[in-house]
């Protein structure tokens, strides 16, 4: 890895404590004591040796201990350049954080012992749904800058109130959330607003200034008489957590999500999310057969274990 330019580091180990969980000087030491710590050049580091802004280190650290994840994949689309899955929820699609071994990418590349597998675009942990792997490196560029330049038309589903919950704060001089929104095949709402994320929060959040996400919202099923629906979500950008932040800021915030409107740390810290969202379909242009590509999930939501998961009751919804 390489160091950075800054941060005031003494030595390397300083930098390897604040950089790596579980961020204690102990656990550093054991990886110098173990000779898991080289130069550029291989050779092993003392754990005294002083930090080279800009130098390079090979650190080779234990894997963490990871819960095992739902790992269900099957195979919705697949040729000689791309290769589309069923992602379930809760599986990350790359390492990181606690997570190495129990990612989409980690499995597939062992299960089919394709080691050039690199996803082609984000889809968050808690998120299931459609998620494309570009096979080999010549595909990667031209399907991962499909998504890149928005050429790529994705709808999702998820599971939210019918109603708007009452606002956190009632006394904000927030535009009301609309009472009722449009239902399938009527046009969509479309939410517009600008979203930030920064290392700050775990929240994205919505600010003052132009809009930089856009969605499309509209009804498509009442979930019986139990207060929630069905909705439908067409993203026309690509914002971290756009889709939940929007349905957030009209007042449905989506069933099970532990982020919006409030961090909710119980939730997670659970291995197995309860995110009600669904990447449900994808229609892309193959960029090498020039012909169209309609891609489905073939998985459901519910709310049977779910309904009581944001802790969404009648109370909390507007009164007339």
């Amino acid at each position: 890895m390489r160091l950075p330019q800054g941060g005031g580091y003494g030595t390397v180990a300083d930098f390897l404590t604040d950089r790596f969980p579980p961020h204690d000087a102990g656990f550093t030491r054991d990886l110098f004591d173990r000779g898991d710590v080289f130069d550029a050049d291989g050779t092993p580091l003392d754990f005294d040796a002083a930090f080279a802004p800009g130098g390079h280190v090979w650190v080779f650290r234990p894997l963490p201990d990871e819960p095992e994840l739902p790992g269900d994949l099957p195979i919705l689309y697949e040729d000689d350049h791309v290769l589309a899955v069923d992602k379930p929820h809760s599986l990350p699609v790359t390492p990181r954080g606690s997570f190495v071994r129990q990612t989409a990418v980690t499995k597939l590349r062992n299960s089919t012992g394709n080691e050039e597998l690199s996803p082609a675009h984000r889809l968050d942990r808690l998120t299931a749904g459609v998620l494309l792997f570009a096979k080999t490196r010549e595909a990667r560029g031209p399907l991962q800058g499909l998504f890149e330049l928005q050429r790529v038309s994705k709808t999702y589903e998820l599971i939210a109130p019918l109603e708007p919950m009452a606002p956190e704060r009632p006394e904000a001089d927030d535009v009301a959330p609309p009472r009722h929104l449009p239902k399938y095949p009527e046009e969509p709402h479309m939410v517009r607003s600008r979203i930030v994320k920064d290392s700050s929060s775990l929240q994205a959040r919505e600010v003052e200034g132009p809009p930089n996400a856009v969605t499309g919202v509209v009804l498509l099923e009442e979930l019986g008489d139990s207060g929630w629906g069905l909705y439908g979500a067409n993203p026309l950008s690509g914002k971290t957590h756009q889709i939940r932040v929007h349905m957030n800021s009209i007042g449905r915030p989506i069933c099970g999500d532990p982020l919006y409107p409030q961090i909710r740390n119980d939730e997670l810290e659970r291995p197995i999310g309860r995110l009600q969202l669904l990447a449900r379909e994808i229609l892309l242009k193959h960029p090498f057969t020039q012909e169209y590509l309609r891609i489905r999930s073939d998985r459901n939501l519910g709310i049977s274990t779910f309904a009581d998961s944001t802790g969404i009751g009648a109370a909390d919804r507007e009164e007339p």
